[in-house]
């Protein structure tokens, strides 16, 4: 079973990007726990920091690993996607108890990255080759949807609101794909791209305290009864897509292709899925309930054991088959 939420249909395997990805899937899980903390601005700013990248390189690596190489089993790979979305909405509505409508068609938690994936290869699959073909003209656009979905009161329900925010990144991604980024991004000297990224963090913390949520997010609109707070919010977004990319191309030169990264990195949707049950599930109420300390250290301790113990639990079947139970039920008819 792949696992691979960003894996190209039938190509191979880099173990650079499966290593990226295990980078990322630990800031996503560490990014759930921080919020637990009490206040300090250590808080606020590696909240700031990590979202600021994290999910957009995310998706920039699913759009560069989203070529359609066989069209039966690309849209195979989107129904693994949505049967693994309707599984976990529906332990997540059992176990919260949240029967209301709204409820029931907006993703839970983590959830809406997989019908966002879902809409953009959809979206792949179904334009015309001619369009995409302007790569320009295409990228464009996207920015503008995604600087013009804030002034759209979608929201959250289906997703819409961040398909339409992070899609830039999702076709940055797709229109790379047959570009060696890694050659140009290694012309950047290591000891830069690390002190940019120190850098960047050290503003946060001793300059820019305010939580940007609404911006990094995407789930919410600009739409305030405030016009000068609405104004802020729209330069926010315009900040926010050039410097998600600027920081995706630092963490991309540091990150290094270590084998074992890239062998714990092949079951990130398997930590994507499951991480919510420990942290936001038993390590919520642990904190919440003063049963473990809950500073700034502890934290990412905590991560990390999440993160590892999620690794150790992916070579169990039963719980790999649970994200897509129609692969059990084609065995057993087989």
């Amino acid at each position: 079973m792949s696992d691979m939420p960003n894996a190209s249909v039938g190509a191979k395997r880099d173990p650079y990007w499966d290593a990226l990805k295990f980078v990322l899937i630990f800031l996503v899980v560490y990014s759930h726990i921080v919020p637990f903390a009490d206040y300090s601005r250590y808080k606020v700013a590696a909240f700031n920091y990590m979202y600021l990248f994290h999910m957009p390189l995310f998706i920039f690596i699913s759009g560069r690993f989203s070529q359609i190489h066989d069209r039966k089993r690309y849209l195979r790979s989107i129904w693994r996607f949505l049967e693994t979305l309707v599984v976990f909405q529906i332990i997540y509505v059992v176990l919260l108890e949240k029967w209301d409508v709204r409820y029931l068609i907006t993703p839970d938690y983590h959830l809406w990255y997989l019908l966002s994936l879902a809409y953009w290869r959809l979206m792949l699959y179904y334009l015309p080759e001619r369009w995409l073909s302007h790569r320009g003209l295409v990228l464009v656009i996207c920015f503008v949807i995604s600087l013009a979905a804030g002034f759209i009161d979608v929201g959250e329900p289906l997703s819409l609101q961040r398909t339409l925010t992070h899609l830039p990144f999702f076709m940055l991604g797709y229109y790379t794909s047959d570009i060696d980024v890694r050659k140009y991004i290694n012309k950047i000297p290591f000891l830069v791209a690390g002190g940019a990224l120190l850098a960047v963090f050290c503003l946060f913390l001793f300059v820019l305290q305010e939580t940007c949520s609404y911006v990094f997010y995407g789930s919410i609109p600009y739409w305030t009864d405030n016009w000068p707070e609405m104004f802020t919010r729209f330069l926010y977004r315009g900040l926010f897509l050039p410097s998600a990319i600027v920081m995706s191309v630092l963490v991309m030169r540091v990150v290094p292709a270590w084998k074992t990264l890239a062998k714990w990195g092949s079951v990130t949707l398997f930590i994507y899925i499951y991480h919510p049950l420990l942290s936001q599930g038993l390590l919520r109420y642990a904190t919440a309930n003063g049963l473990i300390p809950k500073n700034d250290f502890m934290l990412l301790v905590y991560a990390i054991i999440i993160t590892a113990l999620l690794v150790f639990l992916s070579r169990f079947k039963v719980l790999q088959l649970l994200m897509n139970p129609s692969d059990w039920i084609r065995r057993r008819a087989s």
